[in-house]
């Protein structure tokens, strides 16, 4: 008989703590195998600020204060995070920038995005 997929044990979500960005709102779904390990997954509900589409005609001084409203009106919305995409040759000043607001990149290297409709 194949195992169903269940609420992950503390200790399942303790071990993969350290590879995985859990939230307060996270639940972490845990499939056994045939050889005593689990497949994990991390669900989450999220506020995804995304795209940001900037203005051909906007400067970097402009870019960077439009970025740190949207931060200060989520935090007045009760809001606790918002997740965002760079693009991976974003300049070098506006990822300093944002690393200045806080913010700390969930991936190692890059990745490409996926969007599943069901």
């Amino acid at each position: 008989m194949i195992p169903g997929i269940r609420l992950a044990t503390q200790e399942e979500v303790d071990k993969i703590a350290s590879q995985a960005d859990l939230t307060p709102t996270s639940v972490v779904w845990s499939w056994p195998n045939d050889k005593g390990e689990t497949d994990t997954a991390v669900i989450r509900q999220c506020t995804e600020v995304d795209p940001v589409i900037f203005a051909a005609t906007s400067g970097k001084q402009r870019k960077a204060l439009y970025f740190w409203v949207i931060t200060n009106m989520a935090r007045v919305m009760g809001l606790r995070e918002i997740y965002f995409q760079l693009d991976a040759d974003a300049s070098k000043e506006y990822v300093d920038f944002i690393k200045k607001l806080g913010a700390e990149a969930t991936t190692t290297k890059p990745q490409i995005r996926y969007k599943l409709v069901l």
